[in-house]
C-alpha cells in the first residue's frame, strides 16, 4: 500500500512538471470589443438600471495582462461594473489568455436633480501594455416625484403562514399629481378618508414591484377631471417602474396584495378617464357600496385596462360605470363581477391570453363565493348591464355566468356582440332568453386591426360595424378616441367606431 501511494505521488508530480507554465505578459496589445457604446436603458433617479454586457477579445497570440481597467469618472461614477466577477470601479492586471475573451457586466444608477432628463455618460478606460482604449457608457436619466412608503400594515395569517406586511404612506388631503414629471410610488400611496388625489390629464404614474394605490374609506380618486386628455396623445398612464424596452407588454409588474388600484368601501364617486393601465397583476379592485346606493364606487371613461396577470377589473359587491372602456388581455379575466351592480356602454372585452394557460372567461359573473374552508357566502348581483360592447377572445366561450341559487343574479347583454357558447353544458344561462341576451350577435368575428398589441380598432370586415342600439349610442355620442359615432344611423358596438 505504501508503495501504491509513493507511485501514485510521482504520477502526480511527473503530470504537473508535463503541464504547460501560462506566462501573462505585459505587451502592447489593442484590444477589440463587442460594441464601442454601451446604451443602458432610460433609468428614473435612485432606480438601479439592468444589467448590460460588454465582451473583450484578446486576438493576439500572446497570454496578456490588462494593466488596468477602470470607469473614468472613477469612484463618483454613477455607474457599476463587474469584471471576472469582480465588482469595482477599477481593477489591475486583470488576465486574458490569448484568442479568448472576457465579459464585463455593466448598471447604473443615477442621480438627477433640478433637470426632467438627463443624459448621463461615463466611459470604461483600458491600459494594455500603454495601450489605451475606451468604450463609452451611456443612459438618460429621469427625474422624478418619489413617493416613499413610511409605515406599514401588518394582515395576521393563520400559522404556519407568515403575516402579510403591507408597507404605505398617507397623501396629503387634495394632493394634485401634475404631468411636469413622472411620479414613482414605493408601497401603497394612501387617499386617505375624506380626502382627495387628482391627477392631471398626461401624467406618468409609475410603480414598483408590490406596490399601488388605496383609496380609503370616504376618499376619493379623480383621474382627469376636467376631461382635457386624450387616450391616444395624452393619456394618464399607470404602469411598472422599469423603463426598459423589454418590459413594455410584460404583465405582474405592479399591484400588491390589495390589488393596484383599490377602491375601498365607503368610497364614492371615483373617477377614471383618459387612462392607460397596464402590466399589473389586477389593475384595479372595488369594494363593497351598500345595496341601493345611487351614487358609484367607480366611473370608468375613456380608458384602456390591458396586460394584467390576474384580472383587469375586479368588482367585489360595488357599483361600476363604463364607458368607452377597453379591457383586455389578462390571466384570469378581464372583469370578475362579484355581486353587485354593473353598467357598461360602448365597451370591448377582448382577451388573447395564452390559450393553454387561462380556463377562465374575459366576463365572469357571478353571486358567490368560497372562502378557505369551503363555506359559500352569496353576494346579489341586481344588474350586470353590457351595452354595444363587444366580448371576444381567444376561448370557446368568453361570458360565465355562476349563480348560486335561483335568482340574485340579473344580467342583460344588449345588441352586443359574444363569443359564446350556444350550449353550455352546466346550463348556466340560455342564449334564447330575450331578457338576458338582446339582439346579440353570437360568435362573429369582431376583426380586431391587432389584438396582440392591443389594437381593438374595427377592421372594414368587423360584423360589429352599425349593430349597435342608438339609444346607447346616443348616450355615449362620441368613441374611445372623441370620434363621432354614427348616431343619425346605427352606431358600431365595441369602444371604437370605425372610421
Amino acid at each position: 500500500m505504501k508503495r501504491l501511494l509513493i507511485l501514485f505521488g510521482l504520477g502526480i508530480i511527473l503530470l504537473m512538471s508535463c503541464r504547460k507554465k501560462e506566462t501573462f505578459s505585459r505587451s502592447a496589445v489593442q484590444l477589440r470589443f463587442s460594441t464601442d457604446t454601451v446604451f443602458l436603458d432610460t433609468v428614473f433617479a435612485s432606480i438601479g438600471s439592468s444589467t448590460r454586457t460588454l465582451k473583450v477579445f484578446n486576438t493576439s497570440s500572446e497570454d496578456i495582462y490588462i494593466n488596468n481597467i477602470r470607469l473614468a469618472n472613477g469612484p463618483s461614477s454613477y455607474y457599476r461594473m463587474n469584471v471576472n466577477g469582480t465588482s469595482t470601479k477599477s481593477i489591475n492586471d486583470v488576465e486574458l489568455l490569448a484568442n479568448d475573451s472576457l465579459y464585463i457586466f455593466v448598471e447604473v444608477t443615477a442621480d438627477v436633480t433640478g433637470s426632467l432628463k438627463l443624459l448621463y455618460t461615463d466611459s470604461i478606460l483600458f491600459n494594455t501594455g500603454g495601450v489605451f482604449q475606451d468604450v463609452d457608457l451611456v443612459t438618460l436619466a429621469k427625474d422624478a416625484y418619489f413617493h416613499y412608503a413610511n409605515r406599514s400594515l401588518t394582515i395576521p395569517q393563520n400559522p404556519p403562514a407568515q403575516d402579510i406586511i403591507v408597507p404605505f404612506s398617507i397623501l396629503p388631503c387634495g394632493e394634485v399629481w401634475t404631468n411636469d414629471k413622472p411620479h414613482v410610488v414605493y408601497g401603497y400611496a394612501v387617499v386617505d378618508s375624506a380626502c382627495s388625489l387628482t391627477i392631471e390629464a398626461g401624467a406618468e404614474v409609475h410603480f414598483h414591484n408590490g406596490s399601488g394605490l388605496w383609496v380609503y374609506r370616504g376618499g376619493q380618486l379623480q383621474v382627469d377631471p376636467a376631461n382635457v386628455g386624450d387616450i391616444e396623445n395624452n393619456p394618464v398612464v399607470f404602469q411598472g417602474d422599469r423603463l426598459e424596452p423589454a418590459y413594455e407588454n410584460i404583465p405582474g409588474q405592479w399591484g400588491g396584495v390589495l390589488g393596484g388600484i383599490f377602491i375601498m368601501q365607503g368610497s364614492e364617486d371615483n373617477l377614471i378617464n383618459h387612462a392607460i393601465i397596464k402590466n399589473g397583476t389586477v389593475a384595479i379592485r372595488t369594494d363593497s357600496v351598500a345595496d341601493g346606493n345611487p351614487t358609484p364606487n367607480l366611473i370608468l371613461q375613456n380608458s384602456l385596462i390591458a396586460n394584467h396577470s390576474r384580472v383587469g377589473l375586479y368588482g367585489g359587491y360595488s357599483f361600476i360605470v363604463g364607458e368607452n372602456v377597453v379591457l383586455a388581455n389578462c390571466g384570469i379575466s378581464n372583469l370578475y363581477a362579484l355581486g353587485g351592480r354593473y353598467s357598461f356602454t360602448h365597451s370591448t372585452f377582448a382577451n388573447y391570453w395564452n390559450q393553454s394557460s387561462r380556463s377562465t372567461p374575459s366576463v365572469f359573473l357571478t353571486n358567490f363565493f368560497e372562502d378557505g374552508l369551503g363555506n359559500r357566502y352569496t353576494r346579489d348581483l341586481s344588474q350586470a348591464y353590457f351595452g354595444n360592447c363587444i366580448v371576444y377572445g381567444n376561448k370557446t366561450s368568453e361570458v360565465a355566468i355562476s349563480q348560486e341559487g335561483t335568482d340574485g343574479l340579473t344580467y342583460q347583454f344588449n345588441t352586443s356582440l359574444l363569443r359564446l357558447d350556444p350550449n353550455p353544458i352546466d346550463n348556466s344561462y340560455d342564449v334564447n332568453d330575450a331578457a338576458a341576451f338582446t339582439h346579440c350577435i353570437l360568435n362573429q368575428d369582431p376583426a380586431f386591426i391587432d389584438p396582440e398589441y392591443n389594437g381593438y380598432q374595427l377592421d372594414s370586415t368587423s360584423a360589429a360595424i352599425d349593430k349597435g342600439n342608438l339609444p346607447d349610442g346616443v348616450l355615449v355620442p362620441q368613441d374611445i378616441l372623441g370620434n363621432s359615432r354614427n348616431v343619425n344611423g346605427l352606431p358600431d358596438m365595441g369602444a371604437y367606431e370605425f372610421q
